[in-house]
């Protein structure tokens, strides 16, 4: 069978795996770009970085620098919400507000016979009330006669951000302040003046009957971030005494900054297994994309291997099942990984190399054995 009747047969498939092998490919040399990028971007960091006291009188001599230090937090005026009777010695203040609404949940029902039959599709629709974050458009609605949704919310969801924050005589700049994002609940017993707002559970309602609300009541939920107090520690270039992001020779910006109390060392540390989760999560992405990739184009294959004396003495089998395509998208993976690293880590990617293609490697001596025994 030709080579362009197998292909006639499973075109399809077979492109869906070119893509899915493309898109596969350029993914995992994305990833270990930016893994590489940041890996170097790290190391010169912890090389420049300089450690300075927060409880020491601002020095200029590291005006420009790079700095690691760590100490409480100090905030500048409280954030309030007035009309709640908030106030937070925090970073951040989160108002979360959700409205009482109309929501449509659709059901799909297929009916049909036999082939000969039409089919036909019926929907059957269901209409709740829920809280929810966003604006439902009840307009869209396929039964809008009862049900319908204010236009807009009275009150908008925000975030509020303390102006000034300070650990010793060092600012905060706005990108180490956006690092804060674990908002605890704020939890108080003061009741807000306005006595039509109602207070349980430390969510304020807007509502006649909070356990009976109506379509278009509000409640709102308060959280903050960056406890005034709070320990922490920062890496980041020092500018007109503010923590900014530093800027390093490979195109990448490194700012630092955890909970706690941590040496030099260790931070970069923990930055660098954060970073390891995450390419490692890209390249399980990227590899899974290469194994259906394999499935796709198995027929396709089988058939090259079969008709290229080259290619059985790498595939003695020429079979594509699980297992094998386990092994071609794991070699393919490894062999686009170790490309990258091969520059900057010559000894690493050498071993990624020499691993892929052992599966292969190993079949081919095989063959050849068996080859030279005949002979």
């Amino acid at each position: 069978m030709r080579f362009v009747e197998v292909l006639q047969t499973c075109w399809l498939t077979t492109l869906f795996g070119a893509l899915l092998c493309i898109c596969g490919s350029i993914l995992l040399v994305w990833n270990e770009g930016r893994a590489i990028r940041i890996l170097l971007s790290l190391d010169e960091a912890l090389s420049d970085a300089f450690t300075v006291r927060a409880d020491s009188p601002y020095e200029k001599q590291y005006e420009g620098r790079l700095v690691h230090l760590n100490g409480p937090m100090i905030t500048g005026e409280p954030l309030t919400e007035p009309d709640y009777n908030i106030q937070v010695q925090a970073v951040k203040l989160k108002r979360r507000v959700q409205m009482y609404q109309w929501v449509e949940e659709t059901v799909e029902n297929r009916f049909g016979e036999s082939v000969a039959t039409v089919e036909t599709d019926e929907r059957t629709y269901f209409y709740n009330r829920e809280w929810r974050d966003e604006l439902i458009d009840s307009r869209s609605f396929y039964i809008r006669h009862g049900h319908h949704n204010p236009t807009a919310f009275p009150l908008d969801s925000t975030v509020h951000t303390s102006e000034h924050v300070y650990v010793g005589p060092y600012e905060l700049g706005d990108a180490a302040k956006n690092r804060f994002q674990n908002f605890q609940e704020v939890t108080s017993d003061t009741r807000p003046e306005d006595p039509s707002v109602k207070l349980h559970s430390g969510l304020y309602y807007h509502s006649n009957d909070i356990w009976n609300p109506e379509v278009g009541d509000i409640r709102i939920q308060f959280a903050y971030a960056g406890l005034e107090g709070s320990y922490v520690t920062v890496v980041g270039k020092l500018e007109q005494g503010r923590i900014v992001p530093y800027e390093s020779t490979h195109a990448r910006k490194v700012l630092l900054l955890e909970l706690g109390e941590h040496n030099l060392h260790d931070i970069f540390r923990m930055e660098h297994h954060q970073q390891r989760l995450v390419t490692w999560g890209v390249r399980f992405v990227g590899w899974v994309m290469l194994f259906f990739s394999s499935i796709c184009c198995a027929t396709i294959m089988e058939h090259l291997v079969r008709q290229h004396r080259l290619l059985r003495i790498f595939s003695p089998d020429a079979t594509f099942t699980v297992k094998n395509n386990v092994t071609f998208s794991l070699s393919v993976a490894l062999v686009i990984v170790s490309i990258a690293w091969i520059v900057h880590r010559p000894w690493l990617g050498g071993g990624l190399l020499v691993a892929a293609m052992s599966p292969f490697l190993y079949c081919a001596r095989g063959v050849m054995g068996n080859y030279q025994r005949v002979d």
